[in-house]
């Protein structure tokens, strides 16, 4: 059953609409894995965002070791999906295509790819641009910005408030997810192994010339 709620933002109430996966209005629409979509409306604002679970797998890096990425055991933070990177023409070989969840603010198509955001935290600081063409964009004037930023905390604010819908698809992304995880996961495991064996028999050779030269270090000298 789809629910509404009205959010309050700087610039206006915004209407929230959970949208159910068999809503007509979500034919075309691409749905990412474990993904939510809500309808948005208000002041100048129209359209829909998805919302989907993120890992926030940690790079740290050893001049010596290289990298390592150490990964998170469930996803804690939030992808968060609305309009397109790429074409927008309507048929492919004369067949309709799927298309990115759309939001439209002051009339323009913000776009902002590859976003992901933390859990109960600021959403203010991200880029927003504007589709300019088929395949080009430019960056949001600062109001249209600053609306974008307003609509996506009020839906992550809501989504968030359903622990209950954010736990079941943080177990049904990071079930769909385990399997390349651990692939990865393991061949990492092999590199680190390399790598051990090649610092072992390093401390081999150093400990066995150490070991030979023992005796000649502790002559007395003349």
């Amino acid at each position: 059953m789809s629910m509404t709620t009205t959010a309050a933002t700087i610039f206006g109430a915004v209407r929230i609409q959970s949208l159910e996966p068999t809503s007509p209005g979500l034919a075309m629409v691409r749905r990412p894995v474990a993904a939510h979509i809500y309808a948005v409306e208000g002041n100048q604002v129209a359209g829909m965002v998805a919302v989907s679970p993120a890992y926030d797998d940690e790079e740290q890096g050893d001049m010596f070791l290289g990298k390592e990425t150490v990964r998170a055991l469930v996803p804690t933070r939030f992808s968060v999906f609305f309009g397109q990177s790429a074409s927008t023409r309507p048929l492919r070989d004369g067949k309709p295509v799927r298309h990115s969840p759309i939001l439209t603010v002051g009339g323009a198509e913000v776009l902002s790819p590859c976003l992901t955001l933390a859990r109960g935290g600021d959403t203010t600081e991200f880029r927003v641009t504007v589709r300019t063409g088929d395949w080009t964009s430019r960056p949001a004037p600062a109001l249209v910005a600053a609306s974008t930023h307003e609509v996506i905390r009020a839906v992550l604010t809501v989504h968030e408030a359903d622990t209950a819908r954010v736990s079941a698809a943080d177990r049904a992304y990071a079930q769909y997810r385990t399997s390349a995880r651990r692939t990865s996961a393991q061949s990492d495991l092999r590199a680190a192994l390399r790598l051990r064996d090649q610092l072992q028999a390093r401390i081999n050779r150093l400990e066995a010339y150490l070991n030979a030269t023992e005796f000649e270090d502790s002559r007395p000298r003349p």
